[in-house]
């Protein structure tokens, strides 16, 4: 099973950092989750959202947003549009369908009407 963000924004902020006050350095990111496995691709309906400051490595939670950052913040938030959640087949889900309905197809015709298989 593996885990991948896509990228909806990214988008760098004109606002100081709470932490080290460096301007232009906070990076707004809005990423959505897919699972992958063998059978399926799932795409999850939640948006993750992260703001990290680019200068000193810091994450920046929602408690230390000021005004300002809260504002851009909305304002990008508005503009994300998410993908739809869905959930796709693989060629191997769909291969493996095929041949659970094939199978039953046969097992009824072996079991219901064994006079076909004889040619009477």
């Amino acid at each position: 099973m593996k885990t991948e963000y896509i990228n909806l924004k990214k988008a760098i902020l004109n606002n100081n950092c709470p932490e080290c006050f460096a301007t232009e350095s906070l990076a707004l990111s809005f990423d959505q989750k897919r699972i992958t496995t063998p059978l399926i691709v799932h795409t999850k309906k939640e948006v993750i959202e992260s703001m990290q400051c680019l200068k000193c490595n810091t994450e920046i939670f929602p408690g230390r947003y000021t005004d300002d950052i809260d504002r851009v913040y909305q304002y990008h938030k508005k503009t994300v549009q998410p993908k739809s959640a869905s959930i796709k087949l693989r060629i191997l889900a769909i291969v493996i369908l095929f041949l659970i309905v094939l199978v039953s197809i046969a097992l009824y015709v072996f079991i219901a009407k064994p006079a076909v298989l004889a040619g009477v």
